[in-house]
């Protein structure tokens, strides 16, 4: 070990075991925010004229209001512990009302209050010397990358989920072989599954879907009504085009508008026909495989997304393809503090969305005077915020998400931030999640692990390892387009 040591000391020169964490925390302050907003900027009450628009969200530093009223700017962690308070920044957004597309009133309002990591780039902390966090009250060998709630510290569990948006084969029974995907877009997951029966037919499940859905059903009601355009969809390989004729000719024989009926039957039944075909639109837009796009221009790309899963599962009952291992980490995401935090700030502004229509509709039906001071009520975002942290209670029903940092010794603190936590549920046996894998080499440490039910399920990342924050796509595809990579 101490042959390494020289590496791990340069390792640790300019980085932190929480640097992680501040990073992703950061990554969500400066660009996941502006995202949610843009995702409900224009919010239309049931009043037909009144239109908010929202834009420009920015979250400041901590600061506190005193008992008379009066803000202090000068906030800083070591008072929030004293004082049992929240160490938390203000969230301001540009609002705009309009009323029969006329400019009402505009504001920068405060919206709320968002808990702020320390050390991140909206904390007091950042970038002082030692001698100036001496001053402050706080120990220059902290780290940071925990929360302040009601004067606790608070540190955000690690959780290791499924990967989203990537075909695997999932599992096969009794001759059938099911390829699926977790499809996400904002904070929608849809399990898209394909499932290729003993006897070839290929069915399809998504969230609204009819059960017992043909593939090629679908198909058809995506835009792909001729055989031409479905075997073009797939590959030449004598397997997967033997189980295409067969699939074209156990489906009954129709056109689009047909395919989406039968959906439509479905999704809402003893309706009139045209209202069948929109709902049938609506989901198949918004719920079947949302990461590729959500507008009816995405639907020939959903369909050959499609293809590419059933031809996996084809593949796969013929032998020429494995089953996915689910416990590979390449498989595998890590959500840090930032992640986590958008999970739970989109619901609360969700939440605070709807509380502000409810509150035009309510104003505008007592006859009084509308302006966006009347209408805003911070408390919306703050305190579900607030509840999430101090209980531990996240979004998608995970438990046990935030916790007390432990500061019996140096290095609690040090494991609590670096714990990473599966979502499995600790009363099952589950023998293969729980054991040692071998992509886990130099990324979780083998030995750090709960005795009892919660054995190889609460992990710890390795001394070195580092978790990186989520890349944009547009560099990419860029860079594929230049070299001459088509895009659809």
């Amino acid at each position: 070990m101490m042959k390494n040591w020289p590496v791990i000391n340069s390792y640790f020169k300019d980085k932190t075991f929480a640097d992680q964490e501040i990073l992703s925390f950061n990554q969500f302050v400066d660009e996941k925010l502006n995202e949610i907003v843009e995702e409900n900027s224009i919010i239309s009450p049931k009043i037909e004229e009144v239109r908010v628009e929202l834009s420009d969200i920015e979250v400041l530093k901590p600061r506190i209001i005193e008992a008379d009223g009066s803000p202090r700017n000068e906030f800083y962690p070591m008072e929030a512990r004293l004082r049992n308070r929240t160490y938390s920044g203000p969230i301001f957004l540009t609002m705009r009302l309009l009323r029969r597309d006329v400019e009402q009133d505009i504001k920068r309002t405060y919206v709320g209050d968002l808990p702020i990591i320390l050390k991140s780039n909206r904390c007091w902390l950042e970038g002082k010397t030692p001698k100036e966090l001496i001053e402050m009250g706080e120990d220059p060998m902290d780290w940071g990358g925990y929360f302040i709630i009601n004067g606790s510290e608070k540190a955000l569990m690690t959780q290791e989920v499924l990967s989203s948006d990537r075909v695997m084969i999932a599992e096969k029974t009794r001759g059938d072989v099911v390829s699926e995907v977790i499809s996400t877009k904002g904070a929608f997951k849809g399990r898209v599954r394909i499932t290729r029966k003993k006897n070839g037919m290929l069915y399809v499940r998504f969230p609204s879907s009819p059960k017992k859905l043909k593939l090629f059903v679908l198909m058809k009601a995506l835009g792909m009504t001729s055989k031409k355009d479905i075997e073009a969809a797939f590959t030449d390989e004598l397997e997967i085009k033997n189980d295409v004729l067969l699939n074209w000719e156990n489906t009954e024989i129709m056109k689009e508008e047909e395919a989406l009926d039968k959906i439509g039957k479905s999704v809402a039944p003893g309706q009139v026909i045209d209202y069948r075909l929109k709902r049938a639109q609506e989901v198949i837009d918004g719920f079947l495989l949302p990461h590729i796009g959500q507008s009816p221009n995405s639907r020939i790309a959903k369909a050959y997304y499609l293809a590419i899963m059933a031809s996996k599962a084809i593949e796969s009952y013929y032998n020429l393809r494995g089953e996915d291992d689910k416990d590979h980490y390449a498989n595998k995401r890590l959500e840090l503090s930032g992640k986590l935090m958008e999970h739970l700030f989109r619901y609360a502004f969700k939440y605070f969305v709807k509380d502000l229509k409810f509150q035009i509709d309510r104003t505008v039906t007592r006859r009084r005077k509308l302006n966006i001071s009347t209408v805003v009520r911070p408390d919306a975002i703050s305190e579900r915020i607030r509840f999430a942290m101090a209980t531990g209670n996240w979004i998608g029903r995970a438990t046990g998400v935030s916790k007390f940092m432990d500061r019996v010794n140096y290095l609690s603190p040090l494991t609590d931030i670096r714990k990473v936590k599966s979502p499995l549920n600790k009363n099952r046996e589950l023998y293969e999640a729980r054991d040692v894998h071998g992509t886990h080499w130099g990324r979780i440490g083998p030995v750090e692990t709960p005795d009892g039910p919660q054995c190889g399920l609460v992990k710890n990342l390795a001394m070195l390892a580092r978790v990186t924050t989520e890349a944009h796509e547009e560099p990419v595809e860029k860079l594929l387009g230049v070299m001459g990579v088509k895009l659809e």
